[in-house]
């Protein structure tokens, strides 16, 4: 009875999460701070414990270099994180609570405690996916971009010029970075500077490799538009054995698939029909 009290207790608090986020949304418009996802779920549950008291002590990691890398999501900030973690230590906890109850001490401990340890953790995981997402689409993109900014610069246009028409031709994450790094450039950063906190911003290797081929363009002389043409060859080599990669780990992932799901549900229907037409056969023998 407590186990299924429990249950409901959780039901209960996402109900109520998505009901305050719905609240937030028509406050604050579509586009305000709760705009999004199940982390922004998790947050609204999060806001409205914190106004009871209740906290939680954040991990002793910074989490600024993986908003970036997600793009900052509109209406997730690090405050965002803080909420979401504990409307999550609160979702994931009451089944932890309910594990706890039903399977005994040293199982139902050890699923509570991973349950729990999955909560407080959860806003962490979630940004690293939607980080990593977002670097995978911008190194994608990046080989192109490099080909066009070569092309520009080939051209005798110069390199700001070049980055601001690459930004709006690739379009995407990496457009909106090239575009900020324009930005940035007209106010009077230093250009090596700019282009390596680009690739540290995104992850990328080859916007990585860009920033490289300028210092060793202004420190030697090579021509800026082989050594980028070069680059985005490399990066398409590059991309190329990372899918081959890829695939080669997918294959035994998808025959231990094969072998332990689709061969026994495949085998399920034949095994009912001979064990049926065997009982028929015992049956007519009686």
């Amino acid at each position: 009875m407590t186990t299924l009290l429990l249950l409901a207790v959780a039901g209960v608090a996402l109900t109520e999460a998505h009901r305050a986020l719905r609240q937030e949304r028509r406050l604050n418009g579509p586009d305000g701070r709760s705009r999004g996802s199940s982390l922004a779920s998790l947050a609204a549950l999060g806001r409205l414990a914190r106004r009871t008291g209740i906290t939680l002590p954040a991990p002793p990691f910074d989490r600024s270099h993986l908003l970036d890398r997600a793009g900052r999501p509109a209406g997730i900030d690090a405050a965002t994180i803080v909420d979401s973690r504990l409307g999550a230590v609160i979702v994931f906890g009451l089944p932890a609570a309910a594990a706890l109850l039903m399977l005994g001490r040293m199982t139902g401990f050890l699923a509570a405690a991973a349950s729990l340890l999955f909560g407080w953790l959860y806003p962490d995981l979630w940004l690293r996916a939607a980080a990593k997402r977002r670097s995978d689409m911008v190194e994608r993109s990046a080989p192109l971009a490099l080909d066009l900014i070569a092309a520009t610069v080939g051209a005798g246009v110069a390199l700001d010029d070049a980055v601001a028409a690459a930004s709006k031709a690739v379009g995407g994450p990496l457009g909106e970075e090239l575009e900020r790094t324009r930005r940035t450039l007209g106010l009077g950063s230093r250009r090596a500077d700019e282009l390596r906190n680009l690739a540290e911003r995104t992850g990328s290797p080859s916007l990585a490799r860009l920033a490289s081929a300028l210092r060793i363009s202004e420190r030697l002389g090579v021509p800026l538009a082989d050594n980028l043409r070069r680059q985005a060859a490399r990066a398409r080599v590059d991309r190329s054995r990372r899918v081959q990669e890829q695939a080669a780990n997918a294959a035994p992932r998808i025959l231990l698939v094969v072998v332990f799901l689709l061969v026994p549900a495949a085998l399920i229907p034949v095994m009912t029909a001979l064990g049926l037409a065997a009982a028929g056969a015992a049956g007519s023998f009686l």
